[in-house]
């Protein structure tokens, strides 16, 4: 069993953890599964990434590590933890998106395909947070949450937009998307339902992480992606130098025939 195979089940069960500690309302163990599920999932990336200190792997690393924050800040309890937490999950997605443009990624749209990225996740979330939210959030947190919108927009429209294709995008896509449905569970549980349900943010929780996991596999992919394009592109350049070389080698093997037989014409004309 690999390494990542060991850290991936590390992170499930650091959720199973919580969960179970959710359930029998045991504070410890949601403390530990809170504050350590997402720096394992930076463990992930780096021991994938083999460690690298390239500027988006350190981007990275810091993303998971304030991760941590902002999972743990929801247990602090009341609006204060809530305020917290949005705070930093914003400051979490600030750094993912710097790690986007880092790789290159800029939201444009100059084709009609490039639209549903642009304005799918722009109108569900204009719609959710606009309409659903507004009656129902305390001021300090809709206020806080305008902000927060926002930026998710122009996360998801980042993931949606990279120029990275294979495996790697639609880990970071399908990743990136879900985290709209992970708010939505947490603003039902907190806000719209009138009793706490636990399975529900047990639910919420386990894709929270998922969601942040896909997008820590998608990117470290991203990589590898990148070589196999610099290995293929390397090898269709070595093929094409080749192909020239045979090209010149035919034609100069003609050039001599060529010549050889104009100067045997031009002797024969001499001695005639």
């Amino acid at each position: 069993m690999t390494a990542n195979k060991i850290i991936t089940l590390i992170i499930m069960s650091l959720v199973g953890v919580a969960a179970f500690g959710l359930i029998y309302d045991i504070k410890l163990l949601v403390i530990f599964g809170h504050i350590f599920t997402l720096p394992m999932v930076g463990v992930w990336y780096g021991v994938k990434r083999q460690w690298n200190t390239t500027p988006i792997d350190k981007v990275m690393y810091l993303a998971y590590f304030v991760g941590s924050f902002s999972d743990s800040f929801i247990l602090v309890g009341g609006q204060t933890g809530e305020v917290l937490q949005i705070l930093t999950t914003i400051f979490m997605h600030t750094i993912l998106i710097v790690a986007f443009r880092k790789e290159g990624t800029r939201i444009y749209s100059d084709k009609a395909k490039d639209l549903p990225k642009l304005l799918f996740p722009t109108t569900i979330i204009f719609v959710f947070f606009g309409a659903v939210l507004m009656h129902i959030l305390p001021v300090v947190i809709y206020f806080i949450a305008i902000f927060y919108a926002v930026q998710e927009m122009i996360l998801i429209c980042h993931g949606l937009f990279r120029e990275i294709k294979g495996k790697s995008y639609f880990w970071v896509a399908i990743g990136t998307s879900l985290i709209f449905v992970k708010d939505v569970l947490y603003s039902y549980h907190f806000y719209i339902s009138e009793s706490k349900i636990l399975s529900l943010y047990i639910i919420q929780y386990s894709l929270s992480t998922l969601v942040y996991f896909m997008i820590a596999v998608g990117m470290a992919y991203g990589f590898e992606d990148k070589d196999l394009e610099k290995e293929k592109a390397s090898w269709q350049y070595i093929k094409s130098q080749l192909d020239l070389h045979s090209k010149t080698k035919r034609f100069n093997y003609f050039y001599k025939d060529f010549v050889h037989f104009l100067l045997q014409m031009l002797r024969k004309r001499q001695v005639s």
